[in-house]
């Protein structure tokens, strides 16, 4: 190892020592205690119970934990009023002197990506939403990243100890999530979240929720064809449009004052590109399930004249969307319009497969993350798949290993 990492590594190892003396063996404690955490965890368990019962035994207990230890060590956190405390008075001063530092040094909740991997349980993380870089030292990303999660998105609590940046608590590495998918996501969950940095407010208001993403994390990427598969969608206030014009290009239908736009290479599997003119209001909504089929899709309507920006509004992942199903425990919809028109685009039978796929792979993680061997055949006759199919699936998913 180099010299300065082999340095750098002792001061680590000297950080998670006196860390686990203060945190783990007193302040925990001392704090649940005063902020009342046994009731608060009480609700976060009748809430999300249905996600905790699939989740490792440990899970809870630990997410709990960096619940407690994030809002005692965050930007103006509860270390603050607690300084001057009796008890914490009372500890030596090597104790008294790493809690000066923590509250001097805020930590953070971060959503990132590893950039680089100098050396063993060293690595340089890429924050998606400060868009900032930092070294971490960490065993448990290490073996995170040893079983295939090198380019996962990883939400985490770290803290400052005076040269880098140390783990605590859970770690999610996220297979398929990307920054969009988690703000997407926050939106759903928290009304206030309109901007980066509203979403991470509302991840040091109550991480809670986004731990309970741990539910997805194995989940792979959706792709077909060669084509991740993601649901696009924009709206934009054109006005009116030319619908003359436009038969050059599109197919198009019309119901109820709506009229629906597809084009015939890019309405069928895997784009499933259409748009969408509400007459009374001017709006005009755009959705695809790939970026080639959002992208072309735009690039006609621009063509024919019609006035947007060629950008979407909203990008998620079908995983994240099948995940997030599963924590709120409600159907998320983007195309509200898609009821409008009962007859199916040609092909579109392909997207039930892929909704049957999403609710079967929902079905399988429990048994992923327990390690305990479904009946492959009976549960692809639950989700109406193909027994091939089904196999495939569960094949994919064992090889990436269970919740660690």
């Amino acid at each position: 190892m180099d010299k300065h990492f082999e340095k750098l590594k002792q001061h680590c190892k000297e950080n998670s020592t006196i860390s686990e003396k203060v945190i783990d063996n007193f302040l925990m404690d001392f704090v649940a205690e005063r902020e009342g955490s046994g009731k608060l965890m009480n609700q976060f368990t009748q809430k999300h119970k249905h996600i905790i019962r699939q989740m490792p035994k440990e899970f809870f207990p630990r997410a709990m934990a960096e619940y407690i230890i994030g809002k005692t060590f965050m930007q103006n956190g509860l270390i603050l009023e607690y300084l001057n405390h009796k008890s914490i008075k009372a500890l030596d001063e090597e104790s008294t002197r790493f809690l000066n530092h923590q509250s001097e040094h805020p930590w953070r909740y971060c959503f990132a990506r590893i950039t680089d991997h100098p050396e063993k349980d060293f690595f340089v993380f890429y924050d998606e939403f400060l868009d900032d870089e930092f070294l971490l030292y960490s065993h448990g990303v290490e073996a995170y990243f040893e079983s295939n999660h090198e380019n996962s998105l990883y939400f985490m609590l770290i803290g400052f100890n005076g040269k880098c940046w140390q783990s605590f608590g859970v770690i999610l590495p996220f297979r398929s999530f990307d920054a969009d998918d988690i703000y997407f996501y926050g939106t759903e969950v928290f009304s206030e979240v309109e901007s980066d940095e509203t979403l991470m407010e509302s991840v040091y208001k109550n991480p809670m929720p986004y731990f309970m993403l741990g539910i997805g994390m194995e989940h792979p990427v959706t792709v077909n064809n060669d084509h991740i598969l993601r649901q696009y969608f924009a709206v934009d206030n054109v006005g009116e449009i030319e619908t003359d014009k436009l038969r050059e290009d599109f197919s198009i239908h019309w119901n109820k004052d709506v009229y629906r736009l597809t084009d015939k290479d890019l309405s069928g599997p895997p784009h499933f590109a259409k748009a969408y003119f509400v007459e009374k209001t001017g709006e005009l909504q755009r959705h695809a399930l790939t970026e080639f089929g959002f992208t072309e899709l735009s690039r006609v309507l621009i063509e024919a004249g019609v006035k947007i920006e060629p950008e979407e509004n909203i990008s998620v992942s079908l995983t994240m969307l099948t995940t997030m199903e599963q924590i709120l425990k409600r159907s998320i919809v983007l195309d509200h319009f898609e009821k409008v028109f009962p007859d199916k685009i040609e092909n579109e039978a392909d997207d039930e497969t892929l909704e049957r796929i999403n609710h079967f792979m929902q079905g399988l993680l429990p048994y992923i993350n327990s390690g305990e061997k479904p009946d492959i055949k009976k549960l692809a006759e639950q989700y109406d798949l193909e027994h091939e199919t089904a196999q495939g699936i569960y094949d994919l998913l064992k090889s990436k290993g269970p919740h660690d």
